[in-house]
């Protein structure tokens, strides 16, 4: 799997959870009762969406990814 993908992955998952908390705060600050269970469905939905394609987008342009660290260039002396 490649580093992109897996940081794609990880910035999805943090989405899902930030959208997740979105769409419940915006539903109990609207109120329960004056919307129906699909209205509520819907908007927690779109939030999570939301949510994990942004987490995505953050994730695949780095970050949270780690960066590798660069091979260090072998010197050879001249004795």
């Amino acid at each position: 799997m490649s580093r992109e993908l897996f940081s794609a992955i990880k910035g999805s998952g943090v989405g899902v959870i930030i959208g997740a908390a979105f769409g419940i705060t915006t539903l109990s600050t609207i109120g329960f009762d004056r919307m129906s269970v699909f209205e509520g469905l819907l908007l927690l939905s779109c939030s999570v969406f939301g949510g994990v394609m942004f987490g995505s987008l953050i994730g695949v342009t780095g970050a949270f990814r780690r960066e590798s660290k660069p091979e260090k260039f072998k010197i050879a002396r001249a004795a």
